[in-house]
């Protein structure tokens, strides 16, 4: 499997981990409930584990992009940068809730200032998250999607559409 392509897959996990993550701390809390509390806890673990996974085939996958050409090293650039942004605040957020499940555990009397914390770190990381999702939108995955790159096209008004499928169809991309 190419690298782009599996990183369109893992870079949406780390995103609704945390967001799902939010919605059960918030029900966890509204109910008091340390089972539901533990769940959401566990959810923040997935999503700081698949940030990781997200920025290490992001590595693999920007060789690709900037071999096709078809995003500026800016474009790239910002997105990288965004994404170690977030994957620093969803590990925090992770961290946080390994600290949440031992305070769980042992019922500690601070446990509602970490829990406000915790939600806190959630927020911002879901907020770094998606920025990194939109930096990423801007990338044109041609790889993966079969597109081909506006200016390898050149298509004339008098080309009929056999033709450009034709033309398009002998164009080989170096993977």
């Amino acid at each position: 499997m190419e690298a782009d392509y599996l990183h369109l897959i893992v870079n949406h996990f780390p995103i609704f981990s945390v967001l799902f993550g939010i919605l059960i701390l918030g029900w966890g809390l509204f109910r008091k409930n340390t089972s539901i509390l533990q769940i959401a806890m566990v959810l923040f673990l997935l999503g700081a584990v698949s940030s990781y996974v997200a920025m290490e085939t992001g590595e693999a996958a920007e060789d690709i992009v900037e071999e096709l050409s078809v995003a500026s090293h800016e474009v790239i650039h910002n997105h990288e940068e965004a994404a170690e942004i977030a994957f620093w605040f969803t590990i925090t957020t992770g961290l946080l809730s390994i600290v949440g499940l031992y305070v769980i555990s042992y019922d500690l009397r601070w446990r509602n200032t970490l829990f406000g914390v915790l939600a806190i770190s959630a927020l911002i990381s879901l907020g770094a998250l998606l920025y990194t999702a939109y930096q990423g939108g801007k990338i044109f995955h041609s790889g993966t999607t079969g597109a081909v790159p506006t200016e390898q096209l050149n298509t004339t008004e008098t080309e009929t559409g056999r033709e450009m499928i034709h033309r398009i169809s002998h164009i080989e991309f170096r993977l």
